[in-house]
């Protein structure tokens, strides 16, 4: 898909690859930064793929909360910012409005689902890009409910994560090699 709700941490990922980045101690791994860096780097010299946006400005908020002007991943977002498609989300107060099953769901995260929801509303197709938040396998189910997508930059270092953090909800024999080879592999599709 060409359109992307691109959640913040994968900016700030992507930024932490730039050795200028203030960045640094970023607990994601250099060679997982790597790969949100390169698929960033490419989302932004692909001028058919377009970031999503919500009119309310609040994603952007957020990312000059988070961001400066002169890190890698502010840099794309603005210049992204050009073609950008803009959809209408309704806040209730500071949060995005969700459907009712997501009611749970990380009240900072809100936006970007339901600016996702409102492009596909209006007959886009879109993700949400992830690289190391762990709320998403969290929601995941009620996520798909919803027909929310996410595309996991790093899909097996942040399944790995919410183990980590969440034992009790690691599946038997999940992350065993030996009985689960292939969820030990990250992103293999980097455009």
């Amino acid at each position: 898909m060409a359109d992307h709700v691109v959640d913040t941490n994968v900016l700030i990922v992507a930024s932490a690859a730039d050795p200028a980045s203030p960045f640094k101690d970023t607990h994601v791994p250099t060679s997982e930064r790597r790969i949100v860096y390169a698929w960033l780097k490419d989302f932004r010299a692909d001028d058919g793929r377009r970031l999503i946006m919500d009119r309310a400005r609040g994603i952007l908020r957020e990312y000059r909360k988070k961001l400066t002007a002169q890190d890698y991943g502010m840099i794309v977002a603005m210049e992204k910012l050009r073609t950008a498609a803009f959809v209408p989300v309704k806040y209730d107060g500071e949060y995005a409005v969700v459907p009712e099953r997501l009611a749970r769901f990380d009240n900072s995260d809100k936006k970007l689902v339901a600016a996702h929801l409102a492009h596909r509303a209006e007959g886009g197709q879109s993700t949400i890009v992830n690289a190391c938040d762990t709320d998403w396998h969290e929601h995941e189910e009620a996520l798909s409910a919803e027909g929310v997508i996410v595309e996991q930059l790093l899909p097996a270092w942040c399944q790995r994560e919410f183990w980590r953090k969440n034992p009790e909800k690691m599946p038997p024999g999940a992350g065993d090699p030996e009985q689960d080879p292939a969820g030990l592999r990250d992103h293999d599709a980097v455009r």
